[in-house]
């Protein structure tokens, strides 16, 4: 897809921004990746960002939306039985 990431940069004070770092990341507000697996790599590696809780990341091979707890990755999503959204442990009607 489109906007299939394979990492998550990470960028040092001072580093020039360039239009070709910018195409990395801009693409989505939420990092988009194939697989889980390639989501594990994303992070950590050289010159990569090191995982934290918060962190989102849409799932294409499973159409799942996920966020970092932690600990471990927790599916997010619509609620199946309202209107609401729920993301994390806060829902907003």
């Amino acid at each position: 897809m489109a906007n299939t990431q394979i990492k998550v940069p990470l960028f040092a004070a001072a580093e020039v921004l360039t239009a070709a770092n910018m195409n990395i990341s801009a693409g989505t507000g939420i990092p988009v990746f194939a697989t889980t697996v390639t989501r594990d790599a994303a992070f950590g590696g050289a010159g990569e960002k090191v995982l934290a809780e918060g962190q989102f990341a849409y799932i294409e091979a499973s159409d799942e939306l996920q966020y970092y707890d932690g600990s471990a990755w927790v599916v997010s999503g619509t609620s199946t039985t309202s209107d609401q959204l729920i993301l994390s442990t806060q829902v907003f009607s």
